[in-house]
Formats: C-alpha cells, sequence, structure tokens
C-alpha cells in the first residue's frame, strides 16, 4: 500500500511540476516525496512512476501530432522501431526519478 501512495504521490507532483518548469523537476518531485513518504521500495516507485509518466506523454505527444518525428529519430538512432526510442526514453527518465527518490530517502535516515 505505501508503495502505491508512493508511486501515486510521485506521479502527481512531477506531472505538475513538469507542466510549469523544466524536465529536471520530476528528480525534483522524486526526491521530496522519497524525503517525506517512508517506504522500502523508493526506487522502484520512483522509477516505475517517472517512466510511466514519460512513456504515456511520449505516445500521448506522439499519437497526437501529424508528423514521422519519432520515426525519423529512430531511424537516425539505427533502432528499427519507435518503440524502442519510447522505451529507452522511460528507462532514463525512470533511472532520473528512481536515484532521486532514493537519495531522498536516504537523506532522512
Amino acid at each position: 500500500m505505501k508503495f502505491l501512495i508512493q508511486f501515486v504521490a510521485i506521479l502527481f507532483s512531477a506531472h505538475l511540476l513538469a507542466l510549469f518548469m523544466p524536465w529536471y523537476s520530476i528528480a525534483i518531485a522524486a526526491f521530496i516525496m522519497g524525503f517525506l513518504l517512508k517506504s522500502n521500495t523508493n526506487f522502484l516507485a520512483g522509477f516505475s512512476a517517472i517512466a510511466t509518466l514519460w512513456i504515456f506523454n511520449a505516445l500521448l505527444i506522439d499519437a497526437g501530432s501529424s508528423s514521422d518525428l519519432s520515426e525519423r529519430v529512430a531511424n537516425l538512432l539505427m533502432v528499427k522501431y519507435e518503440i524502442v526510442l519510447f522505451v529507452a526514453m522511460a528507462a532514463i527518465g525512470g533511472l532520473v526519478g528512481g536515484l532521486a527518490a532514493l537519495t531522498g530517502a536516504l537523506l532522512r535516515k
């Protein structure tokens, strides 16, 4: 239950901060929630929340646009499928969120 609460708190606060601040505001949100909420799964909650947020936003933006930019970037990076590009991006964002949440939890200790 603590994992789910932390997951939703990181997801919601990171989304709100990302509307008004640069991309690295996700680390601020994950850090604060890792500091405030006591959980044994801080890294997993931060990683999964930010990865979910980024992959959802990327798919939403890609589906809403009528351009083939993601296909061109995938070709430029020599990736066969666009979804691999989205998963790689979500993994990078997830690492930032997971490490920030873990840092906040370790600072509390």
